[in-house]
């Protein structure tokens, strides 16, 4: 059985794993990441955890929720960039599907 300390540590390193895949725009590797992230979550809530313990869960949970919440902005930032350059290419299909017609 893993310790929680190696579990928060497993934890604490996703947070860099994240930025650098959203940076990359690896979007199936952001799936993934993310995916094994839950699992070692899940892993650590079934821990039996002492006070000092669970004071450290808390702490790297709340980390979580403010680095995802600039993770989200981030990726829909990236959406919307995606968007309009998908907008701006079916255009120039239909000008181009156009100019073939005539």
């Amino acid at each position: 059985m893993i310790s929680t300390a190696a579990l928060l540590e497993q934890l604490e390193g996703y947070v860099e794993l994240i930025d650098s895949v959203i940076e990359n725009k690896n979007w199936d590797e952001l799936n993934e990441t993310l995916i094994r992230r839950q699992d070692i979550l899940e892993e650590l809530c079934r821990l039996p955890l002492s006070s000092h313990e669970r004071g450290a869960v808390v702490k790297i949970m709340t980390l979580m929720q403010m680095t995802d919440r600039q993770f989200i902005a981030l990726v829909q930032a990236q959406k919307e960039v995606l968007q309009k350059q998908a907008a701006l290419l079916a255009h120039d299909r239909k000008a181009i599907q156009a100019y073939q017609i005539e």
